[in-house]
């Protein structure tokens, strides 16, 4: 089974009962058996916990796999404060449930770091991305969701491109951000999880 959103873990099946942790979207989720309607009991940790089964689902989310024009080592960033506020738009509706990543200085939604893309990958905000990075031989995966779009004039090679050479920009807290990604413009150098080119994007429909 499969997240359907955040959800709460519980330690006996009742929403009154203790928080044990959380599965986020999409996240694969080991059922034991349904104990009722409502309920399932799931292995998490080692421990027998719950989980409600309306926030589930059996297949995973499909994506799309998009290969960048370029090795994608090269990471931009724009500051949050750049991003209209203003609810009426996606962009402003997004920024209300961002929380910031202190030891990167990047915002997050959920459990994912907030990014923007050319349209060639797609001009929604809020859709969900994995960039699958590849370091010193190793892939691991970066989980982020759309809070912003690049306008087609800025971006280059059918939009797949910033015009600055990067595939994707983070949205950042300048001031929180450590100085050595300041200094090389770069958020490779934000934290370990951001190193490595990227060598797939999966954009989620």
């Amino acid at each position: 089974m499969y997240a359907k959103t955040t959800v709460n873990i519980r330690a006996a099946p009742g929403i009154n009962s203790k928080v044990a942790g959380y599965f986020y979207w999409n996240d694969k989720v080991k059922v034991i058996k349904k104990t009722s309607r409502k309920w399932y009991k799931i292995r998490y940790k080692g421990k027998n916990r719950y989980i409600c089964s309306k926030y589930l689902r059996k297949r995973p989310y499909r994506y799309k796999t998009y290969i960048p024009p370029v090795p994608g080592i090269f990471k931009s960033y724009e500051d949050a404060g750049c991003i209209t506020g203003n609810t009426e738009y996606p962009q402003g509706r997004m920024k209300k449930e961002y929380h910031l990543d202190y030891q990167s200085g990047v915002w997050m939604a959920g459990n994912r770091y907030c990014i923007a893309v050319g349209s060639h990958y797609t001009s929604g905000i809020g859709v969900k991305i994995d960039l699958v990075l590849s370091h010193n031989g190793r892939k691991h995966v970066l989980k982020c969701i759309t809070a912003d779009s690049k306008a087609d004039k800025d971006t280059v090679d059918s939009h797949r491109i910033h015009t600055d050479g990067s595939v994707t920009e983070f949205v950042v807290d300048t001031g929180t951000l450590p100085r050595k990604a300041k200094l090389m413009g770069d958020v490779s150098y934000a934290g370990k999880k951001f190193k490595g080119r990227i060598i797939k994007i999966k954009v989620y429909r």
